[in-house]
């Protein structure tokens, strides 16, 4: 069961078979002086290129500097705007029409005094640039001026030389946080391309977990902060990866394959590339995201650029379009990673959420369903956690108990197999004849214990995710002044100990052979350590359950083999 807990582990699945690195040293980055506003760039360091017949990326090339005045009017103002509803309160600026600053109006951030907020500090979402013909003109170059505004919706306009206009809209949903964004050209555009850029991770929204490291333990742990911060996306086409160590690969992608996942864990740096039908890109944390939706999915290409550095993660991704390729407006999500919310607003969404192996993800998404009917009536989560631990458990009781069953056959012949072992020490053929008979003798299958553990197994993976990381239990108060998050570890380690102690009275019970004394103390010890960095909520779960194990062999098994 150990070996399951840490190959289930998203601290095993991080550390697993490499050498931890020794953390760099914090670099400061100097942001570069800002250019003169309304400037043309005839080039740039990385672009996705589409023509006609084929899309190509081109990378390395050299900035050839020749700034010219392109917008018209470009003494305006840069100035800040919101569009804002009951669920979240988006801020934009003129500059570039581009997204500075998002709040979740009904969740708190790291504290209490304050909700979540989203975007990274210093950085913008939906900015990018416009390739026109061989020269590229960049949003955030240009001041855009409000057309119009209501509550939810506002409208932007920039005039350029040439006789060419841009307009930026946005239309916020008057509840939820599905926005829709599109940037329309007229005028003199030679065949443009369209670049919507996202810069930056979504923002720490969480409070720092202070691990209990113990070595040799720390090796598969790892800061849980920033183990979910990854960029995501779900399409069909081809993809092609490079981890900057000059190994590049590619490879044909599919929608129904599930969403491909980009994590900076791997390399220090990478770029990642995709050509081809978008469902959707993102960039998310372990319990908040953003998403670029294409209203039409064929023919994008999409570019990410990611880093590790000094522990941080971090992401820039660009989605393209040509115009003469069909419609380039999205809807932006901007929010929860919660089931039903993302299903409510496109199903496909619902691709991001890491619910186990693809033959084991129905399951984790009914006991989700399970998970918040039970809260419809039970308001507290933590009770929640109790009420569902029981239920499983019943479910789970037949094959369990067979187990239970089988189990105890085994340990009542184990001095006579000893002695068979005994009688036999120097000819292993007629010690394994000899043993075979007794087990037909005594109508016991050696392997019968086995068969059940096995079919509980894809629960057992089914529930990691449901019970470890659901958004459902998020800053969820069980006991004030106790467990205030239940997906936190527990600060007082109460939690971790009792499961500990459950686990030693569990295997007390069933454990007769000697020889297997030590592990009966080493092993709750061992999980006691582990279960010290998972959140109390799992650790709730997995105490009730050994509980109710415990009371299974003791009331039962009695009356099974009497």
């Amino acid at each position: 069961m150990l070996i399951i807990l840490l190959f289930m582990s998203p601290q095993y699945q991080q550390r697993f078979g490499k050498q931890i690195p020794p953390k760099p040293e914090q670099e400061s980055i100097e942001s570069p002086a800002p250019e003169p506003q309304g400037i043309k760039r005839t080039s740039s360091p990385k672009r996705i290129i589409k023509t006609d017949k084929q899309t190509t990326v081109q990378t390395d090339v050299p900035i050839i500097e020749h700034y010219e005045n392109i917008q018209v009017n470009s003494s305006a103002v840069e100035s800040e705007f919101t569009l804002e509803n009951e669920d979240i309160k988006i801020t934009f600026s003129t500059r570039g029409g581009s997204i500075k600053e998002v709040v979740m109006n009904k969740f708190d951030g790291p504290t209490e005094d304050e909700p979540a907020q989203l975007v990274t500090e210093g950085v913008n979402w939906y900015d990018g640039y416009i390739m026109d013909g061989e020269s590229e003109i960049y949003l955030t170059d240009i001041i855009f001026q409000k057309e119009r505004q209501t509550g939810t919706k506002v409208i932007l306009r920039a005039e350029l030389t040439e006789n060419r206009t841009i307009i930026r809209e946005f239309e916020l949903n008057r509840s939820g946080f599905m926005l829709y964004a599109a940037t329309n050209l007229s005028g003199g555009w030679v065949d443009p391309v369209i670049n919507y850029s996202w810069h930056g991770p979504v923002n720490d929204t969480e409070e720092k977990i202070n691990m209990l490291s113990i070595w040799p333990f720390s090796m598969f742990m790892r800061d849980t902060s920033t183990a979910y911060n990854k960029a995501v996306f779900l399409g069909q086409g081809d993809r092609t990866s490079n981890n900057g160590g000059g190994k590049e690969k590619t490879s044909r992608v599919y929608s129904d394959e599930g969403s491909q996942k980009i994590d900076a864990k791997k390399n220090s740096v990478g770029q990642d590339i995709f050509l081809g039908d978008l469902d959707w890109y993102a960039v998310r944390n372990k319990y908040f995201m953003t998403a670029a939706i294409p209203e039409e999915k064929m023919r994008w290409g999409a570019s990410a650029e990611y880093s590790l550095i000094a522990g941080r993660k971090w992401y820039d991704f660009t989605i393209s379009k040509r115009l003469s390729d069909g419609i380039t407006a999205l809807n932006i999500y901007i929010g929860p990673i919660s089931y039903d919310t993302l299903k409510e607003n496109n199903e496909s969404l619902t691709e991001i959420m890491e619910l186990s192996w693809k033959f084991i993800r129905p399951i984790s998404i009914g006991f989700l369903w399970l998970f918040k009917k039970l809260h419809s009536f039970i308001p507290n989560w933590g009770l929640v956690i109790i009420a569902f631990s029981i239920i499983i458990k019943i479910v789970l009781y037949p094959l369990s108990h067979k187990s239970f069953v089988s189990m105890r056959k085994m340990s009542a012949l184990q001095p006579q197999i000893n002695e068979l072992r005994e009688k036999y020490k120097n000819n292993q053929q007629n010690l394994h004849k000899a043993t075979m008979e007794l087990y037909r003798k005594e109508s016991v299958n050696p392997f019968s214990g086995c068969l059940p553990m096995l079919l509980q197994m894809p629960v057992f993976f089914a529930l990691y995710p449901v019970v470890g990381r659901a958004f459902e239990l998020r800053q969820a108060m069980f006991i004030p002044h106790w467990i205030e998050d239940l997906s936190r570890p527990d600060p007082f380690y109460i939690l971790p100990i009792a499961m500990g102690i459950s686990m030693f009275l569990q295997q007390r019970t069933t454990m007769k052979d000697p020889n297997q004394k030590a592990m009966l103390y080493i092993m709750p010890v061992m999980m006691v350590i582990l279960f010290a960095n998972f959140s109390s909520g799992l650790t709730l779960y997995w105490f009730l359950f050994n509980v109710m194990s415990f009371m299974q062999q003791k009331f039962h098994m009695p009356q099974s083999t009497s």
